[in-house]
C-alpha cells in the first residue's frame, strides 16, 4: 500500500520555560499539535505563543494552597488503624500514630472520638465500649483489658500532606514548598473550588483545554513511619471518608457506616477482596457526588469556551468512567497513563464518546531518566503491548508527561518518540481509527467487580515478593488479560451478581473467563457457594458455552470440594482436607489443538499447582511431577479449559487464542485473519480495504497470513515491523 501521508497531529507533547527551543524542535519531529504542563513545570509566553493547542493542568482540590492554612478542618480525612498491641492485663496505652507518616497525618481531634472511633479486641474480634477507653494527645488508654488479647484503634486523621507532592519531594528531589489539598465534600470547599475554578479560568486565556487531574479523592496510599507506601490500592476509596460524608450517606442509605467498613480488619477494603455491600453503597455514593462536583466544573469549562480532559490517575476516585452516570460531566478527553494492552483497553473499551488519549510510560522524571537508565527500551516494551491492543481497538491520541529536557538528555529516546509518533498516526490513518476484524465469540471475564473494574489488571500472591518501583506494579503468575488485550475476539466484563439478578445473562456469551486466586474478588470467594450462580454458570457449559478457568477458578471450601466447578473443569486442587483422597486417572495426551503453536515448554508462573485430576475423562496436557498445569474437559455439549497460571507471553496469548477457540467448538475458524507465528498479529479492515501484520519481536521473522477464506500467503517481517497490504 501507499504509504501513510499524515506527518503532524494526534500527540500531545510536555513543555517547560527555559526550553523553547528544545520544544520546538522536538514538535516538529514528533509532529505534535498539543502541548502541555506538567507537575513542577510551567509554560512561558513564548511557548503559548508557539500557535500549538495548549493542555493546562489542574488539580483543583491542590490548586488553592491559601485556603487549607486558614481552614484546617477542610482537608481530606481517612480512617487509619493503630499497631496492634498485646495487652499484659489492666490498662493499656496505645500510640495511634506511631507507626504512620507524621508529616503526612495530624489525627482528627475536632470530631468526638467517641462518636466517630472504634477500639476493637482483635483477639475477640469485638468492639470496646466506649466508656472504657479515653483519648488525649495521641495516646488511647483502655481499662481493663483481657491479658494477651490484641487491641487496636480506628481514628481518624488529616491528611497534611498531598500524596502526589510527597512522592515528588521523596522521590524526584522536589524542593518546592509542600502541597495539600482539601475536602470538597464540604459545603464551604465546593463553593470556593467553583469560584477559585472561575477565577482560574480568566488567568488562562490561552488554554485550549483543561486537563483535570483528576477532580475529588486520591486513591488509597498510606504510609508509614519512615514515609514508605504501607497500603496502596489504585481502586480504593478510603480516601474520601469524613464524618460529614458518612452522616450524608446516613441520610440518603439509612444507615450508618462504622469506621471498620473502611478500615476492614486492617486490609482497607483492597480492589483484590470480595466487596461488602455496605463497601459498595460507599462507592455509588462517593460516585455520585463526584458527578456532580465533576459536572460543575466542566460546565464552567464550557462556558469559558474551552474543553475539559481528565487524566484517569491522581485524584479520579469516584469517577468510574465505565458506569452511566459518567456520561452526565459532559468530559470532551478521556486520559490515561498506559504501559501495556490491558492499560490500553482500559481506555479505549470505556464507553462514551470522548476522545480517548493514553500517556505514555515512561515519565520523564528522574527515577527512569537518569545515568545508567535505558528509557527506550522500557518504553518499546510497553509500546508493544499497547500496539497489539491497539490494532484491535483503536484511541484518539498518545502523550508523554514529566521535564522535557530530560527526556532530551537522550537522543536514543528522542528518536523513539519520533517513530512512535508516526507509527501511531500510520495506524490511525490507514485504518480509518476503525477496529479490526474480530471473530464471531463473545468472551465475558467472570469477578466480583464487572464492568466497574474492566481491564484492570491482578496479581499473584508472589507479586508481594518482587521488587519494583513503588509506583509501578509487575504482573507474576497470571496476566491473563494482558494475553486477552490483542486477541480478535469481543470482550466484555461481568459480575457474579450480574448472573444472579439478571434471568438469561449469560445468553450471547460463548466463553466465560474466571481467573485468580482462591478468596480473591477475580476467584470469586463465597460468591461460589450461591447456587443459583453455579447451576446457570453449570447450565451455559452444558448447553454448550466454554469455561476457562485460570489459577484458582470458582475456588472457595464448600461442601467438600474447594474448586465448585471441579465436575466442569476435570480438576480439583489438593488444600489438605482431602488427602485420603484417590485423585482420578485422567488422560494424559501429548498433542492438542490449544498447544500446536507453543515452541517451548508451557510456562504457567508455577512449578507445582497442587492441582489434580477429579474425572477419569479429563484430558492432561502438561503436568510437572503429577501437578496439572493444564487440562481440558467437556461436559454435555460444552467445554473447558484449566491453567495454573498465564503470565504473559505471546506464546501464552496464542496459547489463549486457541483455547478460546477450541473451548467454544470454533477450532476451524481460528485461521480466518490469522498469523501463524506468535510473535506475529494480523489485522483486517473490512472498510479500509487493508490488514496489517505486525511482529512484535525484536527478531525478524516470516509468518504465514490466513485471509477471511482461509487462503494462505507468506510475510516476511523485520524487528517489530508493521506491513500494510491491500485487499
Amino acid at each position: 500500500m501507499e504509504s501513510g501521508r499524515l506527518t503532524k497531529g494526534c500527540v500531545t507533547l510536555p513543555a517547560e520555560s527555559g526550553k523553547e527551543d528544545i520544544v520546538l524542535e522536538l514538535a516538529k519531529r514528533c509532529g505534535a499539535d498539543v502541548i502541555r504542563d506538567s507537575d513542577g513545570t510551567v509554560l512561558s509566553q513564548e511557548i503559548l505563543d508557539f500557535g500549538f493547542d495548549i493542555y493546562s493542568t489542574l488539580c483543583i482540590v491542590r490548586a488553592d494552597q491559601d485556603w487549607p492554612g486558614n481552614h484546617p478542618t477542610h482537608l481530606p480525612q481517612q480512617y487509619l488503624m493503630s499497631h496492634r498491641e498485646v495487652s499484659g492485663g489492666g490498662e493499656l496505652k496505645i500510640e495511634i500514630l506511631r507507626e504512620f507518616y507524621d508529616e503526612k497525618y495530624r489525627i482528627n481531634e475536632d470530631d468526638d472520638p467517641k462518636q466517630w472511633w472504634e477500639v476493637i479486641d482483635r483477639t475477640k474480634g469485638e468492639v470496646v465500649a466506649s466508656d472504657s477507653w479515653e483519648y488525649a494527645d495521641g495516646w488511647v488508654v483502655i481499662d481493663d483489658t483481657e491479658h494477651f488479647h490484641e487491641y487496636t484503634v480506628n481514628f481518624l486523621v488529616y491528611q497534611t500532606w498531598d500524596s502526589v507532592s510527597m512522592y515528588n519531594h521523596l522521590i524526584n528531589d522536589w524542593q518546592c514548598e509542600k502541597t495539600v489539598s482539601l475536602n470538597p465534600f464540604l459545603p464551604e470547599v465546593y463553593q470556593h473550588l467553583m469560584g477559585y475554578f472561575q477565577q482560574w479560568l480568566e488567568k488562562h486565556p490561552s488554554t485550549t483545554v483543561v486537563r483535570f487531574t483528576t477532580f475529588a479523592f486520591m486513591f488509597m496510599l498510606i504510609n508509614d513511619s519512615e514515609s514508605k507506601q504501607k497500603i496502596c490500592d489504585w481502586m480504593g476509596y478510603c480516601e474520601a471518608v469524613s464524618p460529614a460524608a458518612i452522616l450524608e450517606f446516613e441520610r440518603i442509605r439509612g444507615y450508618r457506616l462504622r469506621s471498620e467498613d473502611f478500615v476492614d480488619m486492617g486490609r482497607f477494603n483492597p480492589t483484590s477482596c470480595p466487596p461488602s455491600q455496605r463497601y459498595l453503597d460507599w462507592i455509588d455514593f462517593i460516585h455520585g457526588f463526584v458527578v456532580r462536583f465533576a459536572k460543575d466544573l466542566v460546565s464552567l469549562c464550557h462556558q469559558a469556551g474551552k474543553k475539559a480532559a481528565m487524566f484517569w490517575g491522581d485524584h479520579w476516585i469516584g469517577l468510574e468512567p465505565y458506569s452511566p452516570l459518567f456520561q452526565q460531566i459532559g468530559m470532551d478527553i478521556h486520559i490515561g497513563a498506559c504501559n501495556d494492552g490491558t492499560g490500553l483497553r482500559r481506555i479505549s473499551d470505556a464507553p462514551g464518546a470522548q476522545i480517548k488519549e493514553i500517556r505514555l510510560y515512561p515519565y520523564f522524571f528522574p527515577d527512569t531518566f537518569k545515568e545508567g537508565g535505558n528509557p527506550t527500551e522500557e518504553s518499546m516494551q510497553g509500546w508493544i503491548k499497547i500496539r497489539r491492543a491497539l490494532i484491535r481497538k483503536p484511541i484518539d491520541r498518545i502523550g508523554w508527561g514529566g521535564y522535557l529536557s530530560l527526556a532530551y538528555k537522550f537522543p536514543d529516546f528522542i528518536d523513539h518518540m519520533e517513530y512512535l509518533s508516526n507509527q501511531f498516526r500510520e495506524i490511525l490513518e490507514r485504518t480509518q481509527k476503525k477496529e479490526s476484524y474480530k471473530a464471531p465469540i463473545k468472551v465475558a471475564v467472570l469477578d466480583c467487580w464487572g464492568k466497574r473494574r474492566a481491564w484492570l489488571s491482578h496479581f499473584g500472591v508472589d507479586i508481594k515478593f518482587m521488587a519494583g518501583h513503588d509506583d509501578t506494579t509487575v504482573c507474576s503468575w497470571t496476566d491473563t488479560l494482558e494475553c486477552l488485550a490483542g486477541l480478535p475476539v469481543n470482550v466484555d466484563f461481568m459480575s457474579f451478581q450480574d448472573i444472579i439478578d439478571t434471568p438469561d445473562y449469560l445468553d450471547g456469551i460463548d466463553v466465560i473467563i474466571n481467573d485468580g486466586q482462591a478468596g480473591s474478588s477475580w476467584s470469586g470467594g463465597d460468591n461460589w457457594k450461591k447456587p443459583q450462580l453455579l447451576a446457570e454458570v453449570r447450565k451455559f457449559v452444558y448447553g454448550g458455552g466454554g469455561f476457562i478457568g485460570v489459577c484458582e477458578p470458582s475456588a472457595c471450601e464448600y461442601q467438600g470440594r474447594f474448586f465448585q466447578l471441579a465436575d466442569i473443569l476435570g480438576v480439583q486442587k489438593e488444600t489438605g482436607k482431602s488427602l485420603n483422597v484417590t485423585e482420578a486417572t485422567g488422560c494424559k495426551i501429548k498433542n492438542h489443538f490449544i498447544t500446536e503453536d507453543l515452541r517451548a515448554p508451557l510456562n504457567t508462573g508455577l512449578k507445582k499447582s497442587y492441582v489434580f485430576a477429579a474425572e477419569k475423562n479429563t484430558q492432561i496436557l502438561d503436568y510437572n511431577d503429577s501437578h496439572i498445569h493444564l487440562a481440558v474437559n467437556e461436559k454435555g455439549q460444552g467445554r473447558s479449559v484449566f491453567l495454573s497460571g498465564l503470565p504473559f507471553s505471546f506464546d501464552n496469548s496464542r496459547l489463549l487464542q486457541r483455547a478460546i477457540f477450541w473451548v467454544c467448538g470454533q477450532e476451524n475458524n481460528l485461521k480466518r485473519w490469522f498469523a501463524s507465528h506468535p510473535d506475529t498479529d494480523v489485522a483486517y479492515y473490512r472498510d479500509a480495504g487493508c490488514y496489517l501484520a505486525a511482529n512484535n519481536s525484536a527478531e525478524s521473522v516470516k509468518t504465514i497470513i490466513f485471509d477471511d477464506e482461509g487462503r494462505e500467503s507468506q510475510i516476511s517481517l523485520e524487528a517489530y515491523e508493521l506491513k500494510w497490504k491491500g485487499i
